[in-house]
């Protein structure tokens, strides 16, 4: 396979409603995939399909939090359409600070369904030969909170750390049948989750009015693409910084 030739692959994308997981869906699309998009919002999925180029992808409306109802949903597509995933791009997330003197149970738990347990879900089904192909590749978007901590969101990078540690470990065990597993780890992405936080620090509270520095979700899903590309066959089991060398200054 050509290093950026997706002709024929079969491609999971989660969060593909907006953001990062939209552009992603988007350039797989150009490179000739064929598309599966989940998100729990049918709109905006249908607005993602009408921007991507062909015909022949499939969107999912689904709630992520739902461990059981994903599995079943990725077992169901394959069941219909008799072809098994090559690729996963795992973009779905949610950040809601919770300072430690205010954060629930309930809190702990919607986070880590959505940000980690989803994760956890979609490489059970990688790890099934009938739902996912062999050489294949499985990316996932963590943060730079879960490796360098940020005040006022210890759950959310918990729930991101977790992904980045399950991640290492599924990399083991899935290298026997070369399928490279990595997660990215960025830092401020001007996205929709980002405007909508209650508490943040920057100004801007919708995409066109944030601030210029933040990255671009085009250019992370570039990165995305690139990891899940052949051209990257010999890295797996990394979590990848994507934070322009700022967050580790001292």
């Amino acid at each position: 396979m050509d290093k950026f030739d997706f002709n024929g692959k079969k491609v999971l994308v989660t969060g593909a409603s907006s953001g990062v997981g939209r552009e992603v869906a988007i350039l797989l699309s150009k490179m000739g995939a064929k598309i599966v998009i989940i998100s729990r919002r049918k709109i905006e999925l249908k607005k993602t399909i009408s921007l991507m180029t062909g015909d022949d992808h499939q969107y999912r409306v689904l709630d992520l939090a739902d461990f059981n109802a994903l599995v079943s949903t990725i077992k169901d597509i394959v069941a219909k359409d008799r072809e098994k995933f090559d690729y996963i791009a795992h973009c779905a997330g949610v950040a809601v600070p919770v300072p430690l003197r205010s954060m629930s149970l309930d809190n702990i738990v919607q986070t880590f369904s959505i940000n980690t347990f989803s994760f956890m879900a979609l490489l059970k089904c990688v790890a099934q030969k009938r739902l996912f192909n062999d050489c294949g590749a499985v990316v996932g978007i963590s943060s730079c909170v879960g490796v360098y901590g940020q005040a006022a969101n210890a759950v959310y990078g918990a729930s991101k750390g977790a992904m980045d540690a399950f991640m290492k470990s599924a990399a083991k065990e899935l290298r026997p049948r070369k399928i490279r597993v990595n997660t990215i780890c960025p830092c401020g992405i001007k996205t929709e989750m980002l405007a909508n936080q209650a508490v943040k620090d920057i100004d801007g509270d919708c995409v066109d009015t944030l601030p210029n520095y933040l990255m671009l979700p085009d250019k992370v899903a570039s990165i995305v693409v690139t990891l899940l590309s052949d051209s990257m066959k010999y890295i797996s089991g990394v979590a990848i910084d994507v934070d322009e060398a700022k967050t580790w200054e001292v």
